[in-house]
């Protein structure tokens, strides 16, 4: 019978997805973290549970050759990647690489599985075929899906011969890997880059907050503002209140949900001490935001969001290579991709995360947000220009700082040697 340890379990589902005898189910925690939980009147020892657990089982078949991810002699490759499609980066995170996967994915007939929300903002994971259906999975998503009769629904597609495209955490990738127990030749695995996720149960006792704030029903939320901000930061939220709908759009650094998120105040205990935060990656390909991209790759333009992708295997490098004609890529190594911090170490988890999730939880959402809050006037009034400042006019103030700097600090040194 399965033993949980909930500091390691990462909710990935497929021990539940697994079990012949439904003795696996979902359970959650106080703070509303999904969990397995064995019945032991159904459960018959049949080991199923434990065959597929990717926490007992290590990672699937693709050992690491070196400290730099090689798997099964294929040297991972790293890229910074963006559309060259406007509309298409706009309303995409980072570069907008998944949602081109996608659409050359259900093009050739095919199926894609990712996290969207409902009508209730229940996160949970969906099978599309349609543009329709990807609209919904765009951006980023800091809360865990749900991923019940998923699995099973990718497996039965595989089986009929539909090539799949499986995005989601790189727990949930692994745990998709060992409850099929073979790779498959139809599938396509795209992991995230993660920086962890909090429970839906957090995420539902934000919207209220927000609701009461701003006095009216929330009708769509995005993680993600590119047409407000022109990069891949702030909130976008769509709110009813009357009869009158409003948009109402704050920059990352003011958003309670996102600071705590990022701080590690909120996230699942086991994303503390993540095996994926690594190179050696469970998907074929990987994505994510690229990180200080004017220092890694100074001459690739930063505007309206730029993706890191990283190719571990050959299936995933041919897939890249038939979207070069949809976007523009530059060769990177993992020195300048490791500049995402996930690729090299697990997100630090904060001292107060107990104390944060006990006030959440006890309906003191105020006391956990002001701990995060920007303090005062000038601090806001210096977040709101810069993220409100277009990309471009930052990209050429940016240079025409490093320049400026550059001529000052070669001034310098000429008077310095003069007066000597």
């Amino acid at each position: 019978m399965l033993k949980i340890d909930h500091k390691q379990c990462t909710g990935c589902g497929a021990c539940i997805e697994a079990c012949p005898q439904l003795a696996a189910v979902k359970i959650r925690d106080r703070y509303k973290f999904i969990y397995p939980s064995i019945d032991p009147q159904r459960c018959d020892d049949c080991g199923r549970c434990e065959e597929v657990c990717p926490l007992l089982c290590g990672q699937p078949g693709k050992p690491s050759d070196g400290a730099d991810g090689a798997q099964d002699g294929f040297r991972p490759l790293y890229f910074a990647a963006k559309a060259r499609d406007r509309a298409v980066l706009t309303d995409s995170h980072a570069g907008g690489l998944f949602f081109l996967i996608g659409k050359r994915v259900t093009a050739q007939g095919g199926a894609v599985y990712g996290c969207a929300f409902d009508e209730n903002f229940h996160p949970r994971h969906i099978r599309t075929s349609s543009l329709t259906g990807l609209e919904g999975m765009r951006g980023c998503k800091p809360v865990q899906s749900d991923t019940d009769g998923i699995f099973a629904s990718v497996r039965a597609d595989l089986e009929k011969g539909v090539t799949v495209l499986f995005t989601g955490t790189p727990c949930q990738c692994d745990g998709l890997r060992h409850f099929l127990g073979k790779d498959y030749d139809n599938l396509i695995v795209a992991d995230m880059l993660c920086g962890g996720v909090t429970s839906e149960g957090v995420f539902h006792r934000y919207l209220h907050w927000r609701e009461q704030r701003l006095g009216g029903r929330i009708r769509d939320i995005r993680f993600e503002n590119k047409r407000a901000f022109g990069h891949s930061g702030g909130t976008r939220v769509i709110f009813r209140r009357g009869k009158l709908r409003y948009l109402l759009s704050t920059p990352a650094p003011m958003d309670s949900l996102m600071q705590m998120w990022k701080n590690g105040a909120i996230l699942r205990r086991s994303c503390g001490n993540c095996p994926y935060a690594c190179p050696e990656r469970v998907g074929d390909i990987s994505l994510g935001r690229f990180v200080n991209l004017r220092r890694a790759h100074p001459d690739f333009s930063y505007a309206g969001g730029v993706s890191l992708v990283v190719v571990s295997t050959p299936k995933g490098k041919a897939l890249l290579d038939e979207l070069a004609d949809e976007v523009d890529l530059a060769p990177s190594d993992l020195t300048r991709a490791s500049r995402n911090r996930r690729l090299t170490a697990p997100v630090r988890q904060s001292r107060y995360r107990k104390e944060r999730l006990d006030e959440i939880f006890s309906g003191r959402f105020d006391a956990a947000a002001d701990a995060f809050r920007v303090r005062g006037m000038l601090s806001r009034i210096m977040i709101w220009c810069r993220w409100l400042l277009p990309d471009r006019v930052a990209i050429g103030f940016g240079r025409a700082v490093r320049r400026g700097s550059a001529f000052l600090a070669d001034r310098m040194s000429l008077f310095a040697r003069k007066k000597k």
